[in-house]
């Protein structure tokens, strides 16, 4: 969507895209977010897995006739090939088993999220042309006896491998945390990834797997005016000093309360 509308129906860029699964865990660490614990198996991870597989399968017979089942209809595009399936998957044991999935469903339309371990299965990934939105690169890596770094440089790791990748932000606090977009890019570049390349990932990759780069992603002829200008270096956060910004063409206005405050006072204590 785009954010500068009266409604979402004006905001909408794509409605009816894919529907989201959440992969079952195949480990879950035990403790509290204070206190962690030690990470173990999942004893329910099979029973939750067959029961992803049969609600698929109810879903492919379910024909629309009698009574009404959202859960089912939501499916059928995704059956047929005509909207993506998010699966939100960590773990190479999960995301081998969800490549399983995938050829034994045949599903036509995936898109990893998250997929933490997925550097592991880059091979697997490009000959099945499945594309990741990888995991919050600020954060701390997900295994134990993950790199430290690991989170940083995640995603050139799958870009160097071939694979489609583009960023994605889900997790706490996840809608305040979307102005952090750039610096993601930016903190990948601070690990070996080209600057260009770094800056697709937010930009025309994202809108790659998104399915919405014949309209924008990139300055090119006839596609969305949509875009900003920066005094720096947005990618790094004392570059980052929007002085335009365009959607769709529209000069939209930068204006916000902080900026009227900040604005008031300086002029209150004659601060230039």
């Amino acid at each position: 969507m785009q954010m500068d509308a009266w409604n979402w129906e004006d905001a909408a860029v794509r409605v009816d895209d894919g529907v989201h699964i959440n992969w079952p865990r195949t480990f879950s660490r035990s403790g509290s977010w204070y206190e962690p614990g030690p990470t173990i198996p999942s004893k329910n991870y099979d029973e939750q897995l067959d029961e992803l597989t049969q609600f698929l399968n109810a879903a492919r017979a379910y024909t629309g006739t009698g009574k009404k089942d959202l859960k089912y209809a939501s499916l059928k595009p995704v059956l047929a090939g005509k909207a993506t399936a998010y699966i939100h998957v960590n773990g190479e044991k999960a995301i081998r088993d969800v490549l399983g999935f995938i050829k034994d469903q045949d599903l036509k339309k995936v898109v990893l999220v998250g997929a933490q371990g997925a550097e592991n299965v880059t091979k697997e990934l490009v000959a099945m042309n499945i594309p990741v939105l990888a995991g919050r690169v600020h954060d701390l890596p997900a295994r134990d006896d993950a790199d430290y770094d690991m989170p940083y440089k995640f995603p050139k790791l799958l870009s160097d491998a071939g694979v489609m990748v583009a960023l994605e932000n889900s997790g706490d606090m996840e809608r305040h945390q979307a102005r952090n977009f750039p610096f993601y890019a930016g903190t990948i570049v601070g690990f070996g990834m080209d600057p260009e390349k770094a800056l697709q990932l937010v930009t025309l990759n994202a809108a790659t797997v998104l399915g919405i780069d014949k309209d924008y992603g990139s300055l090119e002829q006839g596609k969305s005016a949509t875009l900003f200008i920066s005094k720096g270096d947005a990618l790094d956060m004392r570059g980052n000093q929007l002085t335009r910004a365009f959607i769709d063409g529209r000069d939209i206005s930068l204006n916000t309360r902080q900026k009227d405050l900040n604005d008031r006072y300086m002029e209150k204590y004659n601060k230039q």
